[in-house]
């Protein structure tokens, strides 16, 4: 709820008491009420939770100064209803970093001109192509913090469409802010600056990934996260095209074998943009991050299908130093990385079980990964929690866990607790610094640590 919505409700209420307790409009409140609408208006515009409000305040007008009890119900629950929509589907703040540094952003659409785009047969011109952002270790501006997301009014329908609820509820998503600011300066002292690159799930997006990536660049690490184009949500390009979610196979007969497709281009995906950090810390690619990076210490962090996309390129390229797969959707994996393991210090964190979703067998396989990895390997299960928990879903609203699936953790500390073990095992494992909850320090009652 913002500032300028207690202002609203304020007058509101501050109406309805004249009018029922005192039997009286004063021309003074009046002038308060229009006064607060209108700064409502000039300052957070119009948006669907305050359409209740706006209708009260109309109604104001048209009311005797003797109201009977049915019009006082009537008041009384219209205000009641006027502040609880902006509560249960707040404009939210993204959660405090808490690193040492200010965090800077940057967004760049890279095309890789080595590789068709295999989702587009119908045009073999099209070259694969990708959004990515960039959050790093920055030195505190002034400057207004980044909107969440861009390009709401095309992104609001497909969103919907993935959550499954109507579109008009998503359109305040625009007017949330997080912690980062466009192109700030780089906070130079902490270079270099380990990796990590993000793979989102299918139907996801870079952006589900913010408060995460907004925590570990606080704290001296440079993240990359990219829409996997036609995977995710949907992509919106700087000319305004689109590449649209192309992805549910659910059915189709040939579904393996496009799976082990849709993978391999995830990982091509990762490596081209491991190629192209490569090409800004040599000075090839121009870029803010020019020197500042290591590349000898690049982790990958993949949610659902990312989890298995991320496992399969720490699988293929010693490249990467360090894997967590966030609920990871397993199946998806060749045989061979599961009978032999992966290399890498390896994290598993996942909800307790996926008898309801259509992969119920995707947990058995994450276990038989971890017994066969040869690297240090963590399979932790988090009670109360849904596939949705280990992403930025939770933040957005109280009742989000009847909509999509957010489990009865509490939703903030889940994503407080996910970011918190990620953060842990990177710096553990890309830095060498002790990690609390990963050396048993630090008992957290909600992790179920899975022992082979």
């Amino acid at each position: 709820m913002t500032k300028f919505d207690l202002l609203l409700f304020g007058a509101l209420l501050w109406n309805i008491y004249q009018l029922v307790f005192k039997g009286t409009k004063t021309g003074q409140s009046q002038v308060v009420l229009v006064a607060a609408f209108i700064a409502h208006l000039f300052f957070d515009g119009v948006r669907w939770q305050i359409v209740p409000a706006y209708l009260m305040i109309l109604a104001f007008f048209f009311l005797q100064r003797k109201t009977s009890k049915v019009t006082t119900a009537s008041l009384v629950a219209g205000l009641v209803v006027s502040v609880l929509l902006p509560l249960l589907v707040p404009i939210i703040s993204f959660p405090d970093p808490r690193g040492d540094y200010a965090v800077g952003s940057l967004i760049h659409h890279w095309v890789d001109g080595d590789r068709d785009e295999w989702f587009t047969p119908e045009d073999p011109n099209d070259k694969r192509q990708l959004m990515l952002q960039t959050w790093y270790p920055s030195i505190e501006t002034n400057s207004e913090k980044l909107p969440f997301l861009d390009h709401l009014k095309i992104r609001a329908k497909t969103i919907a469409q993935a959550g499954k609820f109507p579109s008009f509820l998503a359109m305040h998503l625009e007017k949330i802010k997080t912690n980062s600011t466009l192109n700030s300066p780089v906070a130079s002292n902490a270079a270099p600056f380990p990796i990590i690159i993000i793979s989102h799930g299918i139907t996801g997006m870079r952006q589900l990934h913010t408060s995460l990536a907004e925590k570990l660049a606080s704290s001296g690490f440079a993240v990359f996260a990219m829409d996997h184009t036609y995977d995710a949500n949907i992509t919106v390009f700087p000319d305004g095209s689109i590449a649209d979610y192309r992805s549910n196979i659910i059915g189709h007969p040939d579904s393996v074998s496009i799976r082990k497709k849709q993978i391999d281009t995830r990982v091509k995906d990762i490596q081209f943009v491991t190629k192209e950090l490569e090409r800004i810390q040599s000075g090839a690619l121009k870029h803010t991050l020019n020197g500042y990076l290591d590349l000898s210490k690049i982790g990958i962090v993949g949610h659902s299908f990312g989890g298995s996309t991320a496992t399969l390129a720490a699988f293929q390229d010693d490249r990467y130093k360090a894997v967590v797969a966030l609920d990871s959707w397993i199946n998806p994996l060749p045989n061979e990385v599961l009978n032999n393991g992966i290399i890498q210090p390896y994290l598993y964190m996942g909800r307790p079980t996926w008898i309801d979703s259509d992969y119920p067998s995707s947990i058995s396989y994450s276990e038989k990964l971890h017994k066969n990895n040869r690297g240090s390997s963590y399979h932790v299960t988090v009670r109360n929690t849904r596939h949705l928990n280990f992403v930025d879903a939770p933040l957005f609203s109280p009742i989000g866990k009847y909509l999509v699936e957010i489990g009865d953790i509490n939703r903030k500390r889940s994503v407080t607790l996910v970011n918190q073990l990620t953060f842990e095992f990177f710096n553990k494992y890309l830095r060498g610094q002790p990690s609390s909850i990963l050396d048993g320090s630090e008992t957290v009652p909600e992790f179920i640590f899975y022992q082979m």
